[in-house]
């Protein structure tokens, strides 16, 4: 008898150290929730079970909560609610929030509780959910951003938690993960721009650096933002590296015209759009784009088999456009933003590109005012791609990186080969300004002739009745997407606009001219009619005519009909025009409905292995029980 009690001890405390062990080191998504280190969680999906599991991990000896929400708030939002009692058994709920109040029971408890342990301060629940439970009470959840906000209280009534003990996150928890890297090993450089922060709104700071001499090819494997403090995360909107070079038939090099202007010889750069620059730059080109970082990234990371090539040259030069956002016009605010670059000689198979496809950032992107889903879209129609994409089996494209700024709500890329529309290359309907990152995705191959299209949806209900205009302020919109792909090709720049003399006629512009401004960039100005005189982003709110049919047919133009523009291969100066619209009478992809099908099937597969894990600890539990 006392060897079976031995066997049972024993027993119980390999499933109590399995349980210690399956923390969140254990899941290859983490995430740390607060600012204050105290709210942990990890994850991990099937979707072959529909099945996610969740752990999160809460320094408090109360109950813990995590929702899903539409928009990052309690309304709509789905909750599960958990903790461990006194005797050590675990309790939870599966709530749903309809308003800013306390949360009711959801008639279908698709939540399922497997796991909870109460130890050193903390609290630990391990628990699942379908990803999409098909219950109108359940939020879906999709391979796009998704919103959580978490709560946790000091005791396990569940009441109230205070503002201190609440918050929300955006995070990707369905899609490919990023590739693991070990940075060990690894070479890097970092380019760093520390300086203050003008005293404007809106500023656009470009400076110069030079890369280290590397004689033979290497590969680019990961860039990671480097912004050091608070007033850096907090003004630091976005920044774009990009790659110098001159002309093919110039006899300077990048070391005799941008040798004296880097920021390691002294030079701190200057406003980009300044029509006077020190920067002798009919001289040098700084537009290729070689790595994007907006608000809320993280470090990317390439394929094992893909880098970005670099060296095999004398001299190498960078740019970084770096977007400041400081709406209260601060002073005196010292910043240092810029990025790491890691990079190695093991070169692989494939050279990665960068592409981006847009909409041309101007004044004809104009959002109506109060607007809730408007659509602003920008295509590289199939000439561009056959111009621009050598190899006769295609691309494959990688990575994802979607931008716009505070107006921007849901992003799509659609792809077209002929008249049938290929499934989505990637969509978010719940983009957040402050989650702008760069993702990987599930490889897709891009042909020549194929087109790409960005979709932008806006809502302007906040800009007080007025329009949101194309530029550059977060204030005013962009709608870009930037596409990592392989091999690497020539054509690094697509974009359309719906023609500017068309959108003139909408409001009855007969006259404009454009004036350049060192800090904000080339400004468009009203000349006709009188009383819209002035600058276009101020004045076009004296048109008055938003009428909901107005409102209607301008969206119909400018999204349906034919646009200009072109794409580029920067390195080389060429350019080619192109007219593009979405395929005439072509096949529009549905996606499929996963609720219709699972009803179909009638069944629900679930991940018993915790449930089990719980059986046995009761078990034994009431075995011992006899022997005290």
């Amino acid at each position: 008898m006392m060897h079976l009690k031995l066997f049972i001890l024993l027993l119980l405390a390999l499933v109590s150290a399995h349980a210690k062990n399956s923390r969140l080191g254990n899941f290859q998504n983490r995430e740390q929730l607060d600012s204050q280190g105290k709210v942990f969680l990890g994850w991990e999906f099937d979707l072959e079970t529909n099945l996610i599991t969740f752990e999160m991990e809460v320094e408090t000896t109360g109950w813990v909560g995590l929702g899903i929400s539409p928009s990052g708030s309690m309304v709509g939002a789905d909750i599960f609610i958990a903790g461990v009692n006194p005797d050590l058994s675990t309790y939870s709920n599966d709530y749903y929030a309809k308003e800013f109040s306390q949360p009711k029971i959801d008639a279908h408890l698709d939540w399922t509780v497997i796991q909870g342990v109460e130890e050193g301060g903390k609290t630990v629940i391990k628990f699942s959910r379908p990803i999409n439970s098909c219950d109108d009470e359940d939020y879906p959840i999709g391979d796009d951003t998704t919103r959580l906000i978490w709560a946790y209280g000091d005791t396990d009534e569940i009441k109230y938690h205070t503002p201190d003990r609440r918050g929300t996150k955006s995070v990707k928890l369905i899609g490919p993960p990023t590739p693991e890297l070990e940075l060990n090993g690894l070479d890097k450089f970092e380019m760093v721009l520390n300086m203050e922060m003008p005293p404007f709104e809106t500023t656009y700071w470009c400076s110069y650096y030079k890369a280290p001499t590397l004689l033979s090819k290497h590969h680019v494997v990961a860039f990671d933002a480097l912004l050091d403090g608070l007033a850096s995360i907090k003004h630091t909107h976005h920044f774009i590296v990009s790659t110098c070079f001159v002309s093919s038939d110039s006899t300077e090099t990048l070391d005799d015209v941008l040798g004296n202007y880097t920021v390691e010889s002294g030079y701190l750069g200057g406003h980009c759009w300044d029509p006077e620059p020190a920067v002798p730059r009919p001289r040098v080109r700084c537009d290729q784009e070689l790595f994007v970082w907006a608000k809320g990234g993280k470090m990317m990371t390439f394929p094992k088999n893909v880098g970005y090539p670099i060296g095999n040259s004398p001299a190498e030069y960078y740019m970084i456009q770096m977007h400041f956002d400081n709406p209260s016009t601060l002073t005196g605010v010292a910043v240092r933003s810029g990025v790491t670059v890691y990079f190695t000689n093991e070169t692989k198979e494939q050279d990665a590109g960068l592409l981006a496809v847009l909409h041309t950032t101007s004044p004809i992107i104009s959002v109506p005012p109060n607007a809730e889903d408007y659509v602003v879209v920008g295509h590289c129609g199939p000439s561009c791609t056959s111009w621009g994409i050598a190899e006769v089996d295609g691309v494959t494209i990688f990575n994802i990186g979607f931008h716009s700024h505070i107006s921007g709500r849901k992003f799509k890329l659609r792809h077209f080969r002929g008249n049938q529309e290929l499934p989505w290359i990637d969509y978010d309907d719940h983009y957040d300004f402050d989650f702008q990152t760069s993702h990987p995705i599930k490889p897709v191959k891009l042909m020549p002739g194929d087109q790409l299209t960005t979709e932008c949806t806006y809502n302007t209900k906040w800009n007080e009745g007025k329009v949101v205009v194309g530029g550059q302020s977060t204030r005013n919109e962009m709608c870009i997407t930037y596409i990592w792909y392989y091999p690497k090709q020539e054509m690094d720049m697509c974009e359309s606009m719906y023609p500017a003399l068309l959108h003139g006629f909408d409001f009855g512009i007969t006259r404009y001219h454009i004036e350049e401004d060192a800090v904000t960039g080339p400004l468009f100005y009203i000349d006709d009619p009188a009383y819209m005189r002035g600058p276009y982003h101020e004045t076009i709110n004296n048109f008055k005519n938003w009428t909901d049919k107005f409102v209607v047919d301008y969206q119909r133009q400018h999204r349906f009909g034919r646009h200009s523009g072109g794409c580029e291969k920067r390195v080389k100066n060429e350019y080619l025009e192109q007219f593009a619209s979405y395929p005439a009478q072509y096949e529009v992809f549905v996606p499929d409905d996963a609720c219709s099908s699972r009803r179909a099937e009638g069944t629900r597969k679930f991940d018993f292995s915790g449930i089990l894990q719980t059986l046995i600890i009761c078990w034994i539990t009431l075995v011992l029980a006899q022997f005290s």
